[in-house]
C-alpha cells in the first residue's frame, strides 16, 4: 500500500489557454484544469499547439512541464513537424499527473459559475468532445491505457451531503449521449443485494501506461526531453526557444504569478492491482477504482470544497483510515 497526494490546479475562471507576449518571447499558456487535466488534455493541447505553431513560424518550440497537459501539447506540436523540447523538473511517475484518480471527469472543478467568461461552456464542450474522441482511439491498445469499467453508485452511509460554499460549474449535461448511460440495477445486474444501486460504464485511464505511451510517441517523433528546474519566470524566458508553452499546472502559481490559481488537495490510497476484480464504486463520499496499475481508494469529502486552498502534500493517515474503513464496512 502507498499513499500519494496531488494538488489539482484550479482557476475560478477556468483553464488558461491563451497566448501572451513577454519581450521577444511568445508564451502560450495551457494550465489550470482543476480535476479535469487528463480528461480535457487533448482538446486543450490542440488549441495550444495551434497558437504555438503560428507564433513560432517554423522555429523550435519549448514546452515546460511533462504532466498530462505538457505531454499532449508536445505531442500535438511534433505531429506538425515542429522541433520540440520538453523541459521539466519532474518526469513520468514523478509528476502530479501521475497521482491522478484516472477517470473521465471533464468538468471536475473546472471553474466557478460566477467567474468564467461568456462562452466558456461552449469552449469547454469543444475541449471535452475533442479529447473524448482521442481517448477512444486508445481503447483496446496493448497495456490498456484507456478502458471502460463498470461502476456502481451506492447511496447511504455516515456522510451527509453539505452544499459547497462555491458554485462550481456543472457542465456534464452538455455531453449527454456521449458516454454510456447510468441506470438503476436490479436482479442479477445488482452485485450488492439489499441495496439500491445505480450503475453504468465509466472511462478509466491507466495513467502509468498512458503517460509512458505518450512519452514514447513523443520521443519516436523526434522530440527531446530535458530535466531542468526553474526558480523564476526569468529562467524560463532565458530558454533558447522563442516560443514557450507553459504547461506547469499548479507550478504556474509561483513562476507566472497567477494569483487566481488555487490548489485543491486530493489524497489517494493505492492498493495492489486485482486483475480479477475490475470495477469502480462510490459510496459514502469514498470512491474506488480498480485500475490496471493499482486500486485507487479516495475520500472525496462532503462536496467539491474538500481540499480547496490546501497546498499540503503530506499524506494524512486519518484520511486513509476513514476511506478504507468505509469501504471495509460496505464490502465486508
Amino acid at each position: 500500500m502507498k499513499v500519494t497526494v496531488c494538488l489539482r490546479p484550479f482557476r475560478p475562471a477556468g483553464p488558461r489557454v491563451e497566448p501572451e507576449r513577454v519581450g521577444d518571447k511568445a508564451i502560450v499558456h495551457n494550465y489550470g484544469h482543476g480535476g479535469s487535466g487528463w480528461s480535457l488534455s487533448w482538446g486543450c493541447a490542440a488549441e495550444a499547439a495551434s497558437l504555438a505553431v503560428a507564433a513560432a513560424a517554423g522555429r523550435p518550440i519549448a514546452v515546460v512541464g511533462a504532466g498530462a497537459i505538457g505531454l499532449t501539447t508536445a505531442l500535438r506540436l511534433v505531429e506538425t513537424g515542429a522541433q520540440v523540447t520538453i523541459y521539466a523538473a519532474d518526469l513520468g511517475p514523478e509528476t502530479r499527473s501521475a497521482r491522478a484518480t484516472g477517470v473521465w471527469s471533464p468538468s471536475s472543478r473546472v471553474g466557478l459559475a460566477d467567474a468564467v467568461a461568456p462562452g466558456f461552456a461552449e469552449r469547454w464542450q469543444g475541449w471535452a468532445r475533442a479529447s473524448y474522441a482521442v481517448h477512444q482511439q486508445m481503447v483496446g491498445l496493448a497495456g490498456d491505457p484507456v478502458e471502460y469499467l463498470p461502476q456502481y453508485n451506492i447511496p447511504g452511509g455516515e456522510e451527509a451531503d453539505v452544499a459547497p460554499v462555491r458554485q462550481y460549474l456543472e457542465l456534464d449535461r452538455q455531453l449527454r449521449g456521449l458516454t454510456p448511460p447510468f441506470g438503476d440495477l436490479a436482479g442479477d445486474r445488482n452485485p450488492f443485494p439489499g441495496r439500491s444501486v445505480r450503475g453504468g460504464a465509466i472511462m478509466v485511464f491507466s495513467v502509468t501506461e498512458y503517460a509512458d505511451r505518450l512519452t514514447r510517441q513523443f520521443l519516436l517523433r523526434g522530440g527531446r526531453m530535458v530535466r531542468r528546474s526553474f526558480a523564476s519566470r526569468e529562467e524560463i524566458l532565458a530558454l533558447p526557444e522563442s516560443t514557450i508553452c507553459n504547461c506547469m499546472g499548479f507550478g504556474a502559481q509561483a513562476i507566472w504569478q497567477d494569483a487566481q490559481l488555487v490548489p485543491v488537495r486530493g489524497q489517494i490510497t493505492w492498493l495492489l492491482p486485482q486483475r480479477d476484480a475490475r470495477y469502480a464504486l462510490q459510496h459514502d463520499a469514498v470512491g474506488v477504482v480498480s485500475r490496471a496499475d493499482g486500486i485507487v481508494v479516495q475520500y472525496y469529502g462532503p462536496n467539491d470544497d474538500w481540499g480547496y486552498g490546501d497546498a499540503d502534500e503530506t499524506p494524512e493517515p486519518a484520511e486513509t483510515d476513514l476511506a478504507l474503513g468505509r469501504m471495509h464496512r460496505l464490502l465486508g
